[in-house]
């Protein structure tokens, strides 16, 4: 179930990353200016946003089996019409609706989570899951480089439509909603992901649909551990969309790469993510085993990775090649990716049984720093283009959101569950 999941967040970053290879080709193809490729950048995040919750909802109200199959399908026929667009304001709708029908993506894979991983080992499941999507960006920059030497962006987009379709229809074919549902599953896997889930949970392994009620909205609203983690959460997109929005076109415009190098070269950031995400979700799940504290092993390794990706952000500014630069931002980029794994665990910690509300509207959150980065990035560097300005402006920017991710995670404490919630965290795991 994991790895089906793993594949949908892979999968859906063909569909939602292609543009970004193929920015410079599509802007001059069909006279674009900058600043509107920044808003056609932009645009995916207002659909993705406003959709989280009602994401979520669907996958309390039909189930995960029937909404994930259903969602890919959907935003697989959406990515086929951005294909298809011509003009800009059809290409502005055609990623706005897609970026709704992928919003929920996130709090799907999050409810599969939950209801298939044992509480001991979401650090590692939440970093597969944040590893997957930084393969699948990874697999896109460097696949999409290459096509679009042979293929027209058009035919390129279409082809990847059909990866979405192909996995809805293989997932709905192997899954089930609960491990009790599965013929795969036996009782002794059955008992070790069962261990130590709140008493709400009956014997067949089964709950009542969770609503978002007015106590679990008001609970979030007050809660300076939500606005915290939240707050997180938009620093730390606002920095990684940099890699699936811009940064190839940086290199073109203000390095002289060329297009293929460009999106070539984007790959490592996004390969050391992949690491640094992986690497995190397990240092997260083993500092919960030897220090049972759970403020140390989600918020310790967020606040020291987040802190040192802003540090080799500022480095990168004092390089002079391209190959130096993109090799500092990588090492930055590993250590941003160390604190993927802390926001699901930390948010699963919080919301037990409202884990697809809350980490939607925790989704939500990192859909305004997705939002604003590119569109501010498309006025930046466009300004950088018409005054010969300084193109570390780019990198500065993208230290400093990190820096105000770092800071965000001191108040965050997982171990304070949020009112209104059924907790799935044994006493025995140390709540502290």
């Amino acid at each position: 179930m994991l790895a089906a999941v793993a594949l949908a967040a892979s999968s859906a970053y063909l569909t939602r990353h292609c543009i970004v290879v193929a920015n410079t080709t599509i802007q001059s193809e069909l006279q674009f200016t900058t600043e509107q490729m920044g808003w056609i950048l932009a645009v995916f995040n207002i659909g993705y946003f406003a959709f989280q919750v009602p994401g979520g909802a669907l996958a309390n109200r039909f189930g995960t089996r029937a909404t994930l199959p259903a969602l890919s399908v959907l935003w697989s026929m959406l990515a086929a019409w951005t294909g298809s667009v011509s003009s800009y304001i059809p290409m502005l709708l055609s990623r706005a609706t897609f970026g709704a029908a992928q919003a929920g993506l996130v709090p799907n894979t999050a409810k599969v989570i939950n209801d298939w991983i044992p509480v001991q080992r979401r650090g590692s499941s939440g970093a597969t899951i944040g590893a997957a999507m930084s393969i699948g960006a990874v697999i896109t920059m460097g696949l999409t480089a290459m096509l679009l030497e042979h293929a027209h962006w058009r035919t390129v987009y279409y082809l990847y439509s059909l990866v979405g379709i192909a996995w809805a229809g293989g997932y709905f074919a192997i899954s089930r909603e609960k491990p009790s549902d599965h013929p795969w599953v036996n009782p002794q896997e059955r008992a070790l992901i069962e261990a130590g889930r709140d008493e709400s949970t009956g014997d067949d392994g089964t709950k009542t649909p969770v609503r978002l009620t007015a106590a679990v909205a008001r609970a979030m609203a007050t809660s300076i551990n939500m606005w915290a983690i939240c707050g997180q959460a938009v620093f730390r997109s606002a920095g990684y969309v940099l890699f699936v929005s811009w940064f190839p076109a940086f290199l073109e415009k203000g390095y002289g790469v060329t297009r293929q190098d460009s999106g070539l070269m984007n790959m490592s950031p996004l390969l050391a993510t992949i690491l640094g995400t992986m690497t995190g979700g397990f240092i997260v799940d083993w500092l919960l085993n030897r220090t049972r504290s759970k403020r140390i092993s989600r918020c310790g390794i967020a606040v020291a990775g987040l802190g040192l990706c802003g540090l080799f952000s500022l480095f990168a500014s004092l390089t002079s090649t391209p190959g130096q630069l993109v090799t500092a931002i990588a090492i930055a980029a590993l250590c941003s990716g160390l604190a993927y794994a802390s926001t699901w665990a930390a948010v699963m910690d919080m919301a037990g049984d409202q884990t697809p509300i809350v980490i939607g509207v925790n989704n939500m959150a990192s859909t305004l720093g997705a939002f604003v980065m590119p569109a501010a990035l498309g006025y930046l560097i466009g300004d950088i283009e018409r005054s010969g300005g300084d193109w570390n402006q780019v990198i500065y920017l993208f230290a400093g959101v990190h820096f105000a991710g770092s800071l965000c995670w001191l108040a965050i404490r997982p171990d304070v569950p949020l009112a209104g919630t059924a907790q799935g965290v044994p006493a025995e795991t140390g709540n502290r």
